[in-house]
């Protein structure tokens, strides 16, 4: 049978990230239905999503050194096939307390899948302005799978139930595992370095710890923001439909901007995307302030799917860069770093949507993204100027 080339395994990964992507994305609009089949409120259904993001972002680390011992593409198969059985777990009768262990279990599986992908290109592509491309052409699966996820949740939660999403994308994740059979697999030669002196080698690098710290709070803002998106626009009585068909637009501007970014990486420097992406998150968390209906929440999450891709696409592509011999852990702990973000984000909002009511948790958003945006570009300038 033939081998899959560097190539063919590099236009593939996106439809690995749309699986990983869909799996978070789609229990967002059912978070309220949810909720009601396990006899709790909304704050209490909300931890199960920040257990799933706490352990994916802890579990980041361990993948980092599992991909530079069996591969990239080993990884990614393991990471696949441990992720599909514990969606199957998940649908499995039980009370709250498992189900939030379950899903915790779910996300560190899910966990090797997209920064696996990330370090992936960046073994395989040398030039950073190039990488970019390639990691922006990652976010066309980002794209599909936050809008199928929040539009087919949305609408599927009333029709066939969450569970079906669960083994759904458990079937998917073990077909892909079965077609990366034949795929290269990249792996570190012998120059790579322990797992001590990786950590040690991206511990020393002060530059680390400020792209690390950015990270944490573009994730805790930006995901945590639009996690509680669908559901502040179900506590104004709109049907979960209508909240998973109003928020489908962040996937679609996410898909459009990453087709953007992938054609102007190399006229526009990283300080101008992280200065567009800033205004943009700004811009979309503070008309919510104003009003939560369909159609603010429409342009909202279009603004806020612009901010994701300029942002993060040049926070990655920063990530790659901090060393070449510890590219994997460099990676590994930046993912880590963002889902730790995501999870916290998500608790918090959860709670003070839940206990503070929508205007309150959008404005602690938009204050915290407009000073993340001053922070991010001042940094990366530095950065650049330190490049050369």
């Amino acid at each position: 049978m033939t081998t899959w080339s560097i190539e063919a395994t590099a236009r593939f990964l996106p439809f690995a990230v749309l699986v990983a992507t869909f799996d978070r994305a789609v229990v967002s609009p059912m978070l309220l239905t949810m909720g009601q089949d396990f006899d709790v409120d909304l704050s209490t259904i909300t931890i199960s999503v920040s257990a799933y993001l706490l352990a994916y972002g802890l579990a980041q680390p361990v993948w980092g050194l599992i991909s530079d011992r069996l591969g990239r593409i080993a990884t990614l198969r393991l990471a696949l096939l441990l992720a599909g059985t514990m969606d199957l777990v998940s649908v499995i009768p039980m009370d709250i307390g498992p189900f939030i262990a379950v899903r915790a279990l779910a996300g560190a599986t899910m966990a090797g899948v997209f920064p696996t992908a990330v370090i992936f290109l960046g073994d395989t592509i040398e030039n950073p302005r190039q990488r970019q491309s390639a990691i922006a052409s990652l976010q066309t699966g980002v794209a599909l799978g936050l809008s199928l996820g929040t539009i087919l949740g949305g609408i599927g939660v009333v029709l066939v139930g969450w569970q079906a999403f669960f083994v759904t994308t458990a079937l998917i994740c073990f077909g892909m595992a079965w077609l990366l059979r034949n795929a290269l697999n990249p792996r570190p030669g012998d120059a790579r370095l322990s797992a001590a002196a990786s950590f040690s080698t991206v511990a020393r690098n002060p530059w680390s710890w400020v792209l690390y710290v950015l990270v944490f709070v573009e994730a805790a803002a930006l995901l945590g923001g639009f996690n509680l998106v669908p559901a502040a626009l179900e506590q104004t009585g709109r049907s979960p439909a209508v909240a998973g068909l109003a928020t489908g637009t962040y996937g679609a501007s996410v898909l459009v901007t990453s087709l953007v970014v992938r054609r102007v990486t190399h006229s526009v420097n990283p300080p101008a995307f992280l200065l567009v992406g800033g205004i943009s998150a700004t811009l979309g968390f503070a008309l919510l302030i104003w009003s939560v209906t369909p159609t603010t929440v429409l342009v909202s999450c279009a603004l806020q799917g612009v901010a994701w891709v300029t942002m993060h696409t040049t926070l990655q592509t920063w990530a790659t860069t901090l060393t070449t011999l510890a590219r994997a852990t460099a990676v590994s702990l930046f993912a880590g770093f963002m889902f730790l973000g995501n999870g916290f984000g998500a608790f918090v909002a959860g709670a003070l949507l839940d206990f503070r009511g929508s205007v309150e948790l959008f404005t602690v958003v938009t204050c915290t993204t407009a000073t993340l945006t001053v922070v991010a570009v001042l940094a990366s300038r530095r950065y650049e100027n330190r490049l050369g």
